[in-house]
This record gives C-alpha cells, sequence and structure tokens, in this order.
C-alpha cells in the first residue's frame, strides 16, 4: 500500500524536485500549516474549496448530524488526501485535527489541473482516492454488519495496517490518540459499550488498548475474529 505522499511528481531525468513533489517538500509550492489538536481545519457545508494532504499527524473525518451527534467516517493519516471534488460545491464532512498536524492546504482547481496536464499523477491521485473510498466501505460493513467485537477488532488491524505503511507501527503495537468517545463515534456504539467490548477482547488475549497504545496480544485469532483481508488497502 502506498499513501499519496509516497508518490513524487513526474520531473524530467536529472531533473531537479519541483514544486509538485510529494512527501516532506512542499506541494505546488504550498507548505504544510500546522494545527493543534481540536482544530477544525473545514466545516461540514461549507463552499470553500481547498483539498487537504496530511503531512504528519491524526485527523477526524467526520459528518455531523441535526440532533447534535456525528458518525466520524475516517482518521485520515499521513500520505491521505481529504475533500477532493471535481467541482465546486458544498463540504459532505468535516476535518478536525486530534493531535498536533501539519496537512498541505491545495487549492482544488490547482490539483485539478495538475491531474489533468500529468496523466501519470493523475492515476496515482485515482488510486488514492480508490483506496479511501475502499476504506469508507468497510467502515460500513463495520458499523452496519459485524458485531461489537468483531468491528473493533477490525478497526484496529485496519489502524495497525495503514500506520505500518508509514512507518508508525512496530513490535506488534501502535500508539493510539483515539478516546472512547472518538471510538464510539467511528464504530457505531456507546462510549460504555467500548469500553466494555476493549475489556472483552483484552480478556480473551487479544488485543490491549489502554493509556494511548495498542498492543496485539494475538494477532492470528484476532483477524480471525475480525475477518480482517487487508487487500482492500493495496
Amino acid at each position: 500500500m502506498q499513501t499519496l505522499s509516497q508518490y513524487p511528481a513526474p520531473r524530467p531525468p536529472g531533473g531537479t524536485p519541483s514544486q509538485t513533489e510529494w512527501g516532506n517538500n512542499d506541494i505546488l509550492g504550498i507548505a504544510a500549516r500546522p494545527y493543534k489538536p481540536h482544530s477544525i481545519l473545514c466545516r461540514q457545508d461549507d463552499e470553500e474549496d481547498t483539498i487537504f494532504i496530511i503531512k504528519s499527524g491524526w485527523t477526524l473525518l467526520y459528518r455531523g448530524l441535526p440532533d447534535g451527534d456525528r458518525q466520524i467516517i475516517d482518521t485520515p493519516l499521513q500520505g491521505d488526501i481529504v475533500g477532493f471534488r471535481s467541482v465546486p460545491g458544498p463540504r459532505f464532512a468535516s476535518l478536525a485535527a486530534i493531535t498536533d498536524a501539519a496537512v498541505h492546504p491545495i487549492p482544488r482547481k490547482a490539483l485539478t489541473d495538475l491531474i489533468l496536464s500529468e496523466g501519470s499523477f493523475g492515476s496515482k491521485i485515482a488510486r488514492s482516492l480508490a483506496r479511501t473510498n475502499a476504506i469508507v466501505a468497510e467502515h460500513l460493513v463495520n458499523v452496519g454488519r459485524r458485531n461489537a467485537m468483531r468491528r473493533t477488532a477490525h478497526f484496529l488491524l485496519e489502524l495497525e495496517e495503514r500506520l505500518t505503511k508509514v512507518g508508525l507501527s512496530a513490535e506488534g503495537g501502535y500508539d493510539c490518540p483515539l478516546t472512547q468517545n472518538e471510538l464510539a463515534d467511528i464504530l457505531g456504539m456507546t462510549p460504555i459499550h467500548v469500553n466494555r467490548t476493549l475489556r472483552e477482547l483484552r480478556r480473551a488475549e487479544l488485543v490491549s488498548f489502554k493509556t494511548g497504545h495498542v498492543e496485539m496480544l494475538n494477532r492470528k485469532s484476532l483477524i480471525k475474529l475480525a475477518g480482517f483481508e487487508k487487500e482492500y488497502l493495496s
């Protein structure tokens, strides 16, 4: 699996990195902007057309409901692209930082023009967006069809795979700043139900999640429980 930040834009052989270089450099000449925890990067229904590419940190993409509840759609991480639209219009969801984060704010027209002018770059963007769609679809299956144990196990395994690919998971565990309230909004459960489910998973010696760290105690059995197949993240 590759994330968008791992894809360099085309440049002439022997040439120097261009303004479209991904990774630690600016993107289209735009430096990453720092955000503090709990910062709102964009709000649902806004018509402002910035596209965000995550350089570092943890963010939440969520849709608010009229009664004040919300459903967290995804946790965009390093290299993920958020808010891509081919035409102007209101935003479907809000994006917020939950840790210190660095994010490239890219004008929609500038990124669209680059995609149209450089075919290989456009195909890489398409693959990144297809992976994002697959993640969202899997989250829908989680909420709609998997029981509490399976959906929690599946999500924690997904996070491990995504973090491993960007070098943020090692030795059978990873740091995770998500609170039980945030997990509840991701998994479609109550915080009390999340707490009970995490206790059951730990009691079964499958996975432990406490004090901001996830430890895989028995990955093989956890994968079997969740029915986790990582190919959708490719």
